[in-house]
């Protein structure tokens, strides 16, 4: 049986930290969550969106687990299949997806190409597939070897790929019912369905070729609409009125003529099932563009034989709730519920514009593999039994109603709208346990009705009391980067807050708005007794005033717009970094969530606040953890044993619980990461140091301002190196280092 443990990972830290030896985070899922009265299955499992799902013995102990990969960020996501008291059932496993190749996109299938009664994998290839051959075994674990890094099909005497649309998802499925695995797919402009015919079983009685050919350009003689998904059946034009099935050798020259531009086509799904036992392959066809699945019913008895399609159901299934998903359905065959009868599982693929929050929806399969029935039995498959708000979720925690136990709150980037719409909204869980033992209950998705006020997406909480009263105050950060302010005038045990101050402003009257989609965070970061504000923007800084008010009246002063130096945008326009300073041993530290799924790790806070230095970059991907994208952390200690806890939040909505238990035996030794380039002061009046760190090499350097408009260009040809730029105005630059492809931010005052 395979461990539940999550990220087992240790990670030393040098001994010259005050006081702590090291952080051993584990995956840990104890702690109870409350849904509707009931008790989610796996709370901790980290959501999901935008999913594709196949079933595989990953662990080799002969059940099979369901593998999902989710199109969001191409995250893969396992679900071990295990029996508690003869009752079977799914558990999340986060080892899980480090066992399988990293660079997959766009999809990915299971299936047993070979015969060896071992999935293997098809996942996106440049214009086409990608496979991977399951190599794995009960003895030594799961391997892959990479078989095909590109498909390719006989073209009737051309060989090329075999064209896939990476918007596409195939049916990927033995067709004619003789051991080898076929494909069906949308030709490059999206009107027709081509069955490229596996050749192994043909040319070595075996099934372990991929050897394909382009056995018919329309198959099933039906023609999709170019601008909506309306199917024609029994097509009478070109190349489907006689399925144009040509003798092997005969090249079509348009079929190359085809592939040279990629036409209307935007994305359509496939699955290729015999629904009604007639011996030939049915089809379930999903359009990027809609919301409903099309069942195509072949009207033939015997494979290959080039029968049509004979009718459409635009409402399948029509005996059950018709799909109707938000947008671009896929349907994926697989039995789900351990009866060993394939299901039907339902999920949009339009990634961002698609239902994150209930997307996953099931019909149980009440029939047979022969015969299948559907019937629909839940919109959120998976995701009823796991936290999940929407995409880019951002834990926070205080207690809110003053009753000793820390309350829970998840902000995220968006959630779906009905229709085609997203809006940001705030989850609050109350803790419903005791000190050591937390339990969190959701009290409201939608806290304080913060959504009605329709200031954008990503609207961020940030916690304290600022006026002495004993009650916890909020601020809102918003998309346009400005901050709402929400004094807690609560009586009793119920949370309710004044009227909202927008455009809250500093000490001097002015508006604080440093850039886009402020990340706030309250914070005594200069241990003055007084809650600070820390907050990140779009762009990768984090900004910080200083608290220089009083106890009962909070006022905030700028004291830097590159705190620490830290900036997580070197390598791309955006960061959005989400601060978490957090004291341990009366040292401060911060975890910095970001864009590109990562956790920023930092120490020498304490001696470089006043001074204006940079911070250390203990780690610039903590723990090795990759989280998609929009990472985010909180650091606590949640049941009062001592232990940090650290709640993760990411790309599909969910959140994930670790908690620091020293001599896990598994890790990562210390690897102090060096920024390779320093810049100093930051902001600058007029000279800017730059130290290079490790080996020293000759730079191009390229000074631009903030649209990226070339404003000066030197060389660095020395370990330090000083440079006068009093000659600039106040504002935000950009320094290009062309050769290690590493961009700094500087700010002049």
């Amino acid at each position: 049986m395979k461990s539940s443990s999550f990220f087992t990972l240790l990670f030393f830290v040098a001994i010259s930290f005050s006081g702590i030896s090291q952080f051993a985070f584990n995956y840990v899922d104890s702690i109870s969550v409350i849904h509707g009265g009931n008790a989610l299955k796996m709370p901790w499992a980290g959501g999901l969106n935008y999913i594709q799902i196949s079933d595989i013995d990953y662990d080799y102990d002969g059940d099979m687990d369901l593998l999902v990969f989710d199109r969001s960020q191409n995250q893969v996501k396992l679900f071990e299949h295990y029996q508690e008291a003869g009752v079977s059932a799914y558990r999340y496993d986060p080892y899980g997806k480090d066992l399988f190749p990293s660079d997959m996109r766009y999809r990915l299938f299971a299936i047993d190409y070979n015969g060896d009664n071992k999935k293997d994998l098809f996942t996106y290839g440049i214009g086409g597939l990608k496979v991977y051959k399951n190599m794995g075994d009960a003895s030594n674990g799961m391997s892959w070897e990479l078989a095909k890094e590109l498909v390719y099909s006989d073209y009737w005497g051309v060989e090329l790929n075999l064209y896939v649309s990476s918007t596409d998802i195939p049916a990927i499925v033995d067709v004619d019912n003789d051991g080898d695995i076929d494909v069906l797919t949308f030709h490059i402009g999206g009107q027709y369905i081509q069955y490229h015919q596996n050749k192994s079983m043909e040319l070595y009685n075996h099934a372990d070729s991929l050897v394909f050919e382009l056995r018919n350009e329309c198959w099933g003689k039906v023609r999709e609409d170019v601008s909506t998904n309306t199917l024609f059946l029994d097509d009478q034009t070109p190349p489907c009125e006689d399925g144009n099935v040509p003798n092997p050798g005969i090249v079509k020259p348009e079929i190359l003529d085809d592939l040279q531009e990629e036409k209307a086509h935007a994305g359509s799904s496939l699955l290729a099932l015999d629904i009604d036992n007639s011996g030939v392959k049915d089809l379930i066809v999903g359009d990027v563009a809609f919301t409903n699945l099309n069942l195509l019913t072949n009207s033939g008895s015997e494979v290959n034989a080039n029968s049509p399609m004979i009718s459409v159901d635009p409402s399948f299934p029509s005996n059950s709730i018709p799909v109707s998903t938000q947008l671009f359905p896929a349907a994926f065959y697989v039995d789900v519920d351990f009866d060993e009868i394939k299901d039907l599982i339902v999920a949009p693929n339009a990634k961002n514009v698609s239902e994150n929050e209930t997307s996953v929806v099931k019909y149980k399969n009440t029939g047979s593999n022969l015969n299948a029935n559907f019937v629909f039995e839940t919109k959120a498959f998976l995701q009823e039994d796991m936290i999940d708000c929407g995409t880019g979720s951002i834990p926070k925690f205080v207690d809110i109603d003053g009753d000793g136990l820390t309350d829970m709150f998840i902000a995220h980037f968006f959630a779906y709208k009905p229709v085609l719409s997203k809006e940001s909204r705030i989850a609050y869980y109350k803790n419903t346990g005791t000190l050591i033992t937390p339990e969190f209950t959701l009290i409201d998705s939608d806290f304080q009705n913060l959504s009605s006020l329709n200031v954008g997406l990503r609207m961020v909480p940030a916690f304290g009391d600022l006026n002495g009263d004993s009650k916890i105050d909020m601020f809102l950060g918003l998309e346009d980067g400005t901050l709402v302010y929400f004094e807690n005038n609560s009586t009793g045990s119920s949370v309710t807050f004044s009227s909202p101050v927008f455009n809250y402003t500093d000490n001097n009257g002015n508006l604080i708005q440093h850039g886009l989609y402020a990340t706030p965070q309250l914070f005594d970061l200069n241990k003055d007794g007084l809650l600070d504000l820390i907050f990140g923007v779009k762009t990768g800084e984090i900004i910080y005033y200083q608290n220089t008010g009083s106890t009962s009246n909070p006022e905030f002063t700028l004291v830097t717009s590159l705190l620490g130096g830290i900036d997580v945008s070197d390598l791309t326009p955006d960061g959005y970094p989400v601060p978490n300073f957090f004291s341990h041993n009366d040292t401060t530290y911060a975890i910095i969530g970001c864009l590109d799924g990562t956790l920023k790790f930092l120490k020498d806070i304490d001696n470089h606040i006043d001074d204006g230095g940079l911070f250390t970059f203990i780690d610039s991907s903590f723990l090795n953890i990759e989280l998609g994208a929009y990472s985010s952390a909180y650091v606590l200690d949640i049941d009062n044993d001592t232990d940090l806890d650290l709640f993760l939040g990411q790309d599909l909505g969910g959140i994930f619980h670790l908690e620091n238990e020293p001599g896990s035996n598994l890790g990562i030794q210390e690897h102090l990461y060096e920024l390779r380039i320093e810049l100093y002061p930051n902001p600058f009046n007029h000279i800017v140091h730059i130290k290079q760190i490790g080996p020293v090499k000759d730079e191009h350097v390229f000074l631009c301002d903030y649209s990226g408009k070339l404003i000066r260009q030197f060389e660095l040809t020395s370990q330090e190196f000083e440079i006068d730029l009093s000659f600039l105005d106040q504002g935000m630059y950009v320094l290009h280092f062309v050769q290690s492809g590493v961009k700094k931010k500087i700010s002049k005052k």
